[in-house]
């Protein structure tokens, strides 16, 4: 079994160098269920809805309410009104559907997290890339201004409700590689942020979506092609993969599986410049980091064997003052 060392270990072997951090779920673990959003939509199985999801095979919310919309037009083309109208409210009922499971999986207020341990976990990287659709990170870095995020040259809209567009060369350290609830891609396709409007950026988020109709920007297909496809539709989630193939620094995985589903992220890593990629593992055991030394030295030997690797116990980060239960995939 390959060796492990504690977190603190990782960070002085890194002393005095750039580091990145790429987080997963078990980043947000502790605060926010992982599990599939159109699980938590109250959209029964089997229903017309449900299987437009299928037909598809998606889980992108936005996907669906344009093919309903798409559908309603060509009904109302046809003379069709009122199954053009039925469609219509259909695609409301998908809108709604995903705030309901935002709102059941996600913590309402920032107030509710706990920053010190986080922020200190955060404050040893120059750059963070993100797989999590959640508001955690945006949350701890609103809450102690430690890294931007490339929308600080845009404008305020929507009566203060959003900030944007996102400008590649705007001052940026975070990088959402999957999208995220607060970001919302415009008919142009500029991605702009939510913002806390007095009830929360929860409440501009479901507002957002139930009121104005939009939907957030969040990749959340189940294969990695599948989010390849989603990622290459857009200038911003291209432009986040592609720093994390340009990363030159020592990068640290933490609460990820290197799942197949995401092999786009490890063939980026493996394929970049980056010095050395210290992965983190939850209660490591001699089967879990074998399984692991497998999966990445494929991912090392696909790049070129320029990158190395090695293993750290997740929780010697303690990240949320104490470490979560479960560190899961997407």
């Amino acid at each position: 079994m390959p060796d492990f060392i504690s977190f603190q270990e990782a960070i002085e072997a890194t002393k005095d160098e750039d580091r990145a951090l790429l987080i997963g779920n078990g980043f947000s673990a502790q605060y926010f269920n992982y599990t599939d959003l159109l699980a938590k939509s109250g959209l029964g199985a089997g229903t017309p809805i449900r299987n437009v999801f299928e037909i598809l095979e998606t889980v992108d919310f936005e996907a669906v309410v344009r093919s309903i919309e798409d559908a309603a037009i060509v009904e109302r083309a046809y003379g069709n009104n009122a199954h053009s109208d039925e469609l219509e409210v259909d695609a409301q009922r998908v809108r709604e559907a995903l705030v309901s499971a935002i709102n059941q999986t996600h913590p309402m207020h920032r107030e509710d997290l706990e920053y010190e341990s986080s922020s200190a976990f955060l404050g040893h990287f120059q750059e963070v890339f993100t797989l999590n659709y959640d508001l955690l990170l945006y949350w701890v870095n609103l809450e102690k201004g430690l890294l931007n995020d490339g929308f600080g040259l845009g404008r305020v809209i929507d009566g203060g409700g959003f900030r944007g567009p996102f400008k590649p060369d705007a001052h940026c350290h975070i990088y959402n590689l999957h999208g995220g609830l607060h970001l919302f891609q415009t008919r142009t396709g500029d991605v702009f942020k939510a913002l806390h409007t007095g009830d929360g950026v929860v409440a501009t988020i479901t507002h957002s979506i139930a009121v104005k109709k939009r939907l957030p920007l969040y990749v959340a297909e189940g294969t990695s092609k599948a989010k390849v496809r989603k990622i290459n539709s857009n200038s911003y989630l291209r432009h986040c993969i592609d720093k994390l193939h340009e990363n030159p620094a020592a990068i640290f995985v933490f609460g990820h599986s290197a799942d197949p589903n995401d092999a786009h992220i490890y063939h980026a890593i493996f394929g970049s410049k980056a010095k050395h990629v210290y992965f983190g593992v939850f209660q490591p055991n001699a089967e879990k980091i074998t399984a692991l030394d497998a999966e990445l030295a494929k991912y090392k030997k696909l790049g070129g064997d320029d990158v190395a690797y090695s293993f750290f116990d997740s929780e010697t980060a303690h990240v949320w003052d104490g470490p979560s239960a479960v560190e899961e995939t997407e």
